[in-house]
């Protein structure tokens, strides 16, 4: 047989089973090149999502009792600056671990706040009650922060501003509110130069903190703790700035 028309049925016949190959194993291969094309996705989607939350210069972090138990000298030493502690929610509700957090936390080097979850649905004078009860005469070295967590009709926002005021009152110190834009922005206009904003949006220049990433993966001491990582929206040294003003109480 001529050598040509050999190598021709060989060729043939090895392009015929690798035809057979692909159209045997197409669901496998299919499912290798989604399967990588996931990793990589992932991969890249951590390497954004990390530079996002490493361009700010002073991170920090939101806790309460489901965070479960917290050195906050080794979280000092991950790089964190600061901590807020919920103490309470509402007219009634306190958080388990708020005063041993906060003990705990005294020392750290970290620096430390306690916030309340308001609410809807109790009278504000009871949530001031509440509040000011769990946290006592010292509420931490940041300003008292209210966490808004839904939505709020004009007669809400109306005692949001109440219940901001009266903490104002009751402490001499300014207080961040940490809610959507149209609500801080419907606040009203006799609290404003008390009041800082906590934003959701990593883009919003006039906050002064920001949610950087909602229960991202901190290792402390070894094992890995699911937390809601915030930000200072501003430098180092406006944040030595914004410690030296808030400490003018």
């Amino acid at each position: 047989m001529d050598t040509r028309m050999s190598l021709y049925h060989q060729k043939t016949k090895s392009t015929k089973n690798y035809g057979q190959f692909f159209k045997k194993y197409a669901w496998l291969i299919a499912i290798l090149i989604v399967l990588l094309g996931s990793i990589f996705g992932y991969v890249a989607y951590q390497s954004y999502e990390n530079n996002m939350i490493n361009k700010y210069q002073v991170k920090g972090i939101m806790i309460s009792q489901s965070n479960g138990y917290i050195d906050f000298v080794t979280l000092a030493n991950t790089g964190q600056k600061f901590v807020y502690i919920r103490a309470s929610q509402g007219a009634t509700y306190t958080d388990d671990d708020f005063s041993d957090n906060f003990q705990r936390s005294q020392g750290s080097g970290l620096q430390v706040g306690s916030y309340h979850v308001f609410s809807t649905q109790t009278a504000i004078k009871d949530q001031l009650k509440n509040f000011t009860r769990e946290v006592g005469d010292d509420y931490g070295t940041l300003p008292p922060l209210v966490e808004v967590t839904s939505p709020l009709s004009d007669d809400q926002v109306h005692r949001l501003s109440e219940f901001i005021y009266m903490v104002h009152k009751y402490y001499d110190t300014n207080v961040v509110v940490r809610s959507s834009t149209s609500v801080f922005n419907r606040l009203d206009k006799k609290i404003d130069h008390d009041v800082q904003f906590f934003s959701g949006n990593v883009n919003n220049k006039r906050a002064n903190f920001i949610e950087v990433k909602n229960n991202r993966k901190i290792n402390i001491d070894g094992s890995n703790v699911y937390v809601n990582q915030i930000a200072f929206n501003g430098n180092k040294k406006g944040w030595q700035q914004y410690l030296l003003k808030n400490q003018d109480r």
